[in-house]
């Protein structure tokens, strides 16, 4: 029906109505439903939507046409109270068909009276009841007119009392149904009494908030007024340095409070800065660095950076303090004031001075402040760089340009302290500086160098100051004697170790080992160092290493990667990632510390090119270790137990194929190596990408360092070649030497004479220099096992007598027994002896003397050369083994 459709239209306006007023409310005051409320009121919106979906067309056209259903309404109300009044009981007599009649009108009735009801007392607490009582009333009084008309029907008749009191009963039933101009008066007085008291009671709730907010409105209105006064006051008054100092202060200790706002302390502090520029320098640092505390409050924790954007700010301020330190220094120098802090001062006499001066707009407290936000920024922003995950998202890019940006601040307060000549802030502000350029090639720093310029950034008076010096380890090394002056150890490890990776970064190979061994600088000097410091020593021998590698210094570079590279523990000596063994366990606490010591991607080693350089070393230098061990069994010496597990594993393998990755690759061509085939060898190491990156500062060096190595895989073949197979031929001709190695004939004749003169081989040239003549003098396979036999019944006598001495605690049967004389060879060897004068156990042995002298029965030790010149003609000639030294080529 019409109304119905009208009673949810309105419904669902209402809805969507109230729910425009909540949220102009929420975006204007902030006022908002309660938790429950909002849910409750969620709900029946949800609800309502949901139901009328049914009826949408007839809620949209009474939407567009609502006098439509109005009238129809209207039309039904009328049609309800005639109905009521016309089903009135007339008489008492009952037919079939005044009782059919009665019941019709019951019926309708009935549902007029429903209809009003549901109008009547939509919001009511007892409708629901009395919907339910009158559904109950009006199914029994159905089943009761049934039960009479079948009576009816069936022509069953009673008598006229019983069928009075049926009727009687049947109307006062349907009177129930009745509803009265006294009933109806009722029910509207109760209603509107209700609709009263739900009227006052929202008036009430409107008020308190309506109150509410005007007290909200109140207090913020009095709070713009205050801070209005107060810019107003600031602007009008004037302090005086005193008065300025508290204000500051007192602003100062509003930091760490409750509900503490960051804008309004600056604006407050940005009010005073008006006043502090008419005093002075001093006092405008003293606003400065209260606001510039305030910033680095919001930093994080210590696993988590300061965000950008606040860093930028708190960058600006500072960049802002310089200025007015540079003023205040000079103040303080034209007006005398402290002149013998002026001077240079040592770390306590300048602790001294900082104590005594109790005044924070002192210039020495603000110079100190002032250093430590430098340093504050630094931090930051290196912790920035640190725990960005996404190396290569727009993220990292951004914040490594803000470097840049703490570059210039850098320069310029390293200036500043050259000019004022303050060791320890030079000192310490120097690292800092050395710490950002010491791992960049000159090109790069160029090229920062000019970009910064280039932005605009840079004055005309000051452009002269940022062009790259051509001679950069002068540079480094001017600020490595700044960092020197302070006396600090920590600071001067660090700077030293800084020029030595810039200088091996520059292929300055020879000077950077000098300055570690001058600075002895080694792994053990360097324990009681922080962790910093270690990693950091590590990084200059990774870079030594690649250094030596590139100059050809195969020897020293094995060297210095070998610490590095040995243990397969690069990544975590070099700080460029956490390792994640099989057997080692670490704790939240532990693996937190060792991700606070890992270095920025920009900074890293590639560990690639690292561990190619290593392999490349051990493979030529292992390689004729090898092949002269297979000759020489007294020579056991390892160069290289990294590859020798290689190359025991490679030869276990059941199938070999192509190598996959560069250590296989060294493998492949350390296989080739020992069959003397070197051009196997150089084909296996072509395509490694350490070629491209082994040099930084020159890309195209890369090309040199390759044909470099290719030389030096073609004279070690040569070595290996010779090792191999001396035993199998007389001569060697100098011309087929060079062919088969492509090496010029000059090359094959020094690399054999320094064979030679090394005794690495036993041969000699001829008269006309063209042919190597061998000596034969191998021992054969069965003095090689006596020899083997002679060592190990050597060795096992050591063992032996290894034991008797633990178990005795004596000195067994070695020679350096003391001379000792019992209770019988006392007053020199005179008294009662059982073998008579003279004729001790000693004398059997072969004993010179009487009494006295050394014992001709102590076993020596094994000879001190048991090996070939046992078996060689030439081995009386001297002690010394000839021919097969195991000496280490330079």
């Amino acid at each position: 029906p019409n109304y119905f459709i009208k009673a949810l239209t309105n419904l669902e306006v209402y809805c969507d109505r109230l729910h425009q007023e909540l949220q102009e409310k929420k975006a204007s005051t902030g006022e908002r439903l309660s938790e429950n409320r909002q849910k409750a009121f969620n709900t029946l919106r949800a609800r309502v939507r949901k139901q009328n979906k049914s009826f949408q067309e007839q809620i949209d056209h009474c939407k567009e046409h609502p006098s439509d259903f109005e009238s129809a309404a209207a039309s039904a109300d009328e049609k309800s109270d005639s109905s009521s009044s016309s089903s009135e009981p007339d008489s008492d007599a009952s037919s079939n068909s005044s009782g059919s009649d009665s019941s019709s009108d019951s019926s309708s009735s009935s549902s007029s009276s429903d209809s009003n009801s549901d109008s009547g007392s939509d919001s009511s607490g007892d409708s629901s009841d009395s919907d339910a009582s009158l559904n109950s009333d009006s199914d029994s009084d159905s089943s009761d007119s049934d039960k009479s008309d079948s009576f009816a029907n069936s022509g069953t008749s009673g008598s006229d009392d019983e069928d009075g009191d049926k009727e009687a009963a049947r109307e006062k039933k349907m009177l129930r149904w009745l509803i009265t101009p006294e009933q109806e008066m009722k029910m509207k007085k109760k209603e509107e009494a209700r609709l009263l008291k739900e009227k006052g009671e929202q008036a009430k709730k409107d008020s308190k908030k309506k109150d509410q907010s005007k007290k909200d409105a109140d207090k913020s209105s009095a709070k713009r007024e205050e801070t209005a006064k107060s810019r107003i006051s600031d602007d009008r008054e004037e302090y005086s340095p005193e008065e300025l100092m508290k204000k500051v202060t007192d602003i100062a200790q509003q930091r760490g409070r409750r509900n503490f706002d960051r804008a309004t302390y600056a604006e407050k502090l940005q009010g005073l800065m008006a006043h502090a520029a008419k005093q002075g320098p001093r006092a405008q640092l003293l606003v400065w660095s209260s606001s510039v505390s305030a910033d680095f409050d919001n930093t994080g924790t210590v696993y988590s950076a300061m965000r950008i954007d606040l860093w930028n700010e708190a960058l600006i301020k500072v960049s802002q303090m310089l200025p007015l330190l540079i003023d205040s220094w000079q103040e303080m120098k034209d007006n005398d004031e402290e002149m013998k802090t002026i001077t240079p001062l040592s770390p306590e006499d300048q602790e001294g001075v900082d104590e005594s001066s109790e005044d924070p707009r002192s210039h020495w407290r603000q110079q100190e402040l002032f250093v430590a936000f430098f340093e504050k920024l630094d931090d930051e922003l290196y912790k920035a760089l640190q725990f960005t995950v996404d190396v290569y998202g727009a993220e990292y890019q951004e914040i490594l340009a803000n470097s840049s940006k703490f570059l210039v601040l850098l320069k310029r307060v390293v200036k500043f302290f050259e000019d004022t000549k303050q060791p320890q802030c030079l000192g310490v502000v120097a690292l800092r500086l050395m710490e950002q350029l010491y791992y960049k090639p000159d090109m790069l720093n160029e090229a920062v160098y000019k970009a910064i310029v280039s932005s605009g950034a840079i004055p005309d008076e000051e452009k002269a100051d940022w062009e790259w010096p051509g001679n950069s380890q002068e540079f480094m090394a001017s600020l490595c004697r700044y960092v020197y002056a302070t006396g600090q150890a920590r600071l001067q490890r660090r700077a030293l170790l800084c020029k030595a990776y810039h200088l091996a970064l520059h292929n300055e190979f020879q000077a950077a080992r000098d300055l570690l061994h001058l600075g002895n600088m080694s792994f053990d000097t360097l324990q009681e160092s922080d962790v910093h410091t270690q990693i950091l020593y590590n990084r200059v021998l990774a870079q030594m290493g690649l250094s030596a590698f590139r100059l050809g210094r195969i020897v020293d570079a094995h060297n210095s990667l070998g610490d590095v590279c040995m243990h397969n523990k690069a990544r975590e000596l070099l700080a460029q990632g956490i390792s994640f063994a099989k057997n080692m366990e670490r704790t939240a606490e532990q693996e937190r510390a060792e991700r606070l010591r890992q270095l920025p991607y920009h900074m890293h080693i590639n560990l690639e090119v690292l561990e190619s350089a290593h392999h490349i070393c051990a493979m030529l230098l292992e390689v004729p270790n090898l092949a002269m061990q297979t000759i020489d069994p007294n020579n056991k010496r390892q160069i290289s137990r990294v590859l020798r597990r290689a190359l025991e594993s490679y030869d276990k393998m059941l199938f070999i194929g192509p190598p996959e990755n560069a250590k296989e690759a060294v493998v492949c061509a350390a296989k080739a190596l020992q069959k003397g085939d070197w051009t196997s060898a150089c084909s296996a190491l072509e395509e490694l990408k350490i070629w491209d990156h082994i040099d930084t500062c020159n890309p195209l060096n890369g090309k040199n360092v390759k044909e470099m190595i290719k030389e030096k895989i073609k004279t070690e073949a040569l070595r290996t070649y010779l090792f191999s197979y001396a035993s199998i031929y007389d001569a060697f001709h100098l011309e087929q030497l060079a062919d088969m190695f492509d090496l010029p004939p000059k090359m094959v004749h020094s690399l054999v004479s320094k064979m030679m003169i090394k005794e690495e081989i036993t041969a000699f040239w001829d008269e006309s220099s063209k042919f190597v003549l061998m000596q034969h003098v191998e021992p054969t396979p069965l003095q090689r096992l006596a020899l083997t036999l002679a060592d190990r019944g050597a060795q096992a006598v050591a063992n032996n007598e290894s034991l008797v001495d633990q178990k005795a605690g004596g000195y067994g049967f070695k020679d350096q027994r003391p001379a000792q004389q019992g209770r019988w060879e006392q007053d020199g060897g005179k008294g009662s002896r059982r073998f008579g004068k003279g004729g001790g156990m000693d004398d059997l042995k072969g004993r010179k003397g009487k009494g006295k002298g050394k014992s001709g029965m102590a076993m020596s030790g094994p000879p001190k050369n048991r090996g070939w010149e046992n078996a060689r003609a030439g081995a009386l000639r001297g002690s010394a083994q000839r021919g097969w030294g195991t000496a280490i080529r330079n």
